[in-house]
């Protein structure tokens, strides 16, 4: 694959590769976390494709450790772990993310398929 068309991914941890587990649930739990085996499979298959996996996880920073420990041991192949994302609750809604580089968001619903391209309604800075 050209450099040209490696992707930079971010990939939320819980409810994406393993199930959900909250940041009150301590880090014993997110140590016994069930994986999903066919989302670790796509990750990594697209990590061999040359793309960039990056996990962007509401996990805090105490809880490096048991994240990265239950990564190796399921074999999620990936570059880097950002800890500290804010969470997603009420009254918050929903993430939205703003750069300077072209950026596509894709809501994870349970997953991974093939990208296809869609038009779809999207909110973006008046011209």
């Amino acid at each position: 694959m050209g450099a040209e068309n490696r992707r930079i991914f971010l990939i939320d941890v819980d409810g994406t590769v393993c199930e959900h587990i909250g940041n009150e649930e301590g880090p014993e739990r997110m140590r016994v976390a069930r994986p999903f085996e066919d989302s670790i499979r796509e990750v990594n298959k697209l990590y061999d494709e040359g793309h960039y996996i990056c996990f962007f996880t509401a996990r805090l920073e105490k809880h490096r450790k048991p994240t990265e420990d239950w990564l190796r041991k399921h074999g999620v192949k990936h570059h880097q772990v950002i800890f500290n994302k804010p969470r997603k609750l009420p009254p918050y809604s929903e993430y939205h993310f703003i750069d300077d580089a072209h950026v596509r968001a894709t809501t994870f619903k349970g997953k991974f398929t093939r990208f296809v391209k869609k038009k779809v309604e999207i909110d973006a800075f008046e011209d």
